[in-house]
């Protein structure tokens, strides 16, 4: 199946343009989200205008923002409803035209995440073939399934980042899947145009984040988790 997969570099233009990490483009103070296990805010770990070449779950005019816990308290961010993460959609029209500043609280400021530009998306077929598709959203089903569709690349990181196509699932399989289908997959450690890699943010050492969006719902319903 086809997916995109992104090419990065340190350091992003100003304005709302595709990235990881950094401050979030114009997002209205109000909606930064705050942890629901320790209380605090939350870190930006992407910002997603809509392109739907690349991003078909994120509707025409929608931004896609996506934040987790990064305090020490160690929350459970790698769960789908444990509330140390979230993943939204913004209208355009409601962002304001500048960063939005990191909130304050008492013990400190969430971490500010490595800023990280995407220059380009590469189209390429991820290996899976369509027909196989519902298998890689059943734990029992993608176990079952040969290891050169399961894992076309043998795990190779830079299939491990990507857009679209089926989820590309870490060695534990599609465990705790959400409803409806992927939108964007992040591995822990991506590569960098200028060489060498950098690490994007806590997903447990050697974690991948997968975004996934079911449009069955209105408005569509988003949800992240993070995959071992």
């Amino acid at each position: 199946m086809l997916s995109h997969y992104p090419r990065f570099r340190k350091g992003a233009a100003q304005g709302l343009v595709p990235k990881l990490g950094g401050l979030p483009w114009g997002l209205p103070a109000e909606r930064w989200p705050v942890c629901e296990e320790c209380g605090r805010p939350m870190s930006h770990l992407a910002q997603l205008p809509a392109d739907p070449a690349v991003l078909p779950g994120v509707a025409d005019g929608e931004v896609l923002f996506a934040f987790k816990c990064e305090w020490d308290s160690v929350c459970s961010f790698w769960e789908v409803d444990g509330g140390a993460n979230a993943v939204f959609t913004v209208p355009r029209q409601a962002l304001a035209d500048a960063p939005t500043p990191v909130p304050v609280v008492e013990d400190g400021t969430p971490e500010l995440l490595p800023e990280l530009a995407v220059t380009h998306w590469h189209a390429a077929d991820d290996g899976a073939p369509a027909e196989l598709e519902e298998a890689f959203y059943d734990y029992g089903k993608h176990s079952d399934l040969p290891d050169e569709i399961a894992h076309p690349h043998d795990w190779a990181s830079e299939w491990r980042t990507k857009a679209g196509g089926v989820p590309y699932w870490t060695a534990n399989g599609a465990q705790q899947v959400p409803p409806g289908r992927l939108v964007l997959q992040i591995d822990n450690w991506v590569a960098l145009e200028e060489g060498g890699t950098t690490e994007v943010a806590n997903f447990c050492s050697d974690g991948t984040a997968y975004v996934f969006v079911d449009r069955s719902q209105t408005p569509p319903v988003y949800s992240l988790i993070i995959n071992r």
